[in-house]
């Protein structure tokens, strides 16, 4: 039997309408990270838990349905908009290869270099494809912390050590989500 993390439910809950099926399918595979992914049985399991919530409306059906419809097998990054299988009924936010070249790991600088060479699309699907640089420190800290299956404070924690280590630069404009790229790009368009 699936064990539902209460904080996942609460958060959820908290967020109402304005949480996307992508932040909390998020939720749900950061607090499941003893393996990559998560499996259908645990997002039944989140789905009939938060559709039973009082005071919130959530079609648990509807939920499920849009998993199915998402899903894809393509290794590779093909967009924001899908779910991507990783095999043995697991599925995941990221790429099947993502998991394999960075599964575990909190190197900043790996997951940058990575994603900038083997998905710019993603890049440009988080919508830094344009006058910013780098990717929003939000975002690295979500894809570190799902794909490395460590919690976001430990993510966030190499992020810092790696802004402090000299591996990665913030964009210099003053916005909360400025683009963390890596310190060798800096010619290339960033700070």
């Amino acid at each position: 039997m699936v064990e539902v993390d209460g904080a996942v439910i609460e958060e959820a809950v908290h967020e109402g309408e304005s949480m996307t099926m992508r932040d909390l399918i998020e939720l749900i595979e950061r607090s499941h990270d003893e393996q990559a992914g998560i499996d259908r049985a645990t997002l039944a399991a989140y789905a009939e838990e938060l559709a039973a919530q009082r005071d919130y409306a959530f079609d648990a059906e509807g939920f499920l349905s849009a998993v199915d419809e998402k899903r894809t097998d393509t290794e590779t990054w093909v967009g924001l908009d899908r779910l991507y299988d990783l095999g043995d009924g697991q599925v995941s936010l990221y790429p099947a290869r993502w998991h394999e070249e960075l599964g575990g790991s909190t190197d900043v600088a790996a997951y940058l270099r990575y994603v900038t060479e083997e998905a710019p699309q993603f890049i440009e699907d988080e919508g830094r494809g344009g006058a910013s640089f780098g990717i929003p420190e939000d975002t690295l800290m979500g894809i570190i912390a799902t794909v490395g299956r460590v919690d976001r404070q430990q993510a966030q924690a190499a992020i810092e050590a790696a802004r402090e280590d000299g591996e990665v630069v913030e964009d210099v404009d003053q916005h909360p989500q400025a683009g963390v790229y890596l310190a060798e790009q800096v010619d290339e368009g960033g700070g």
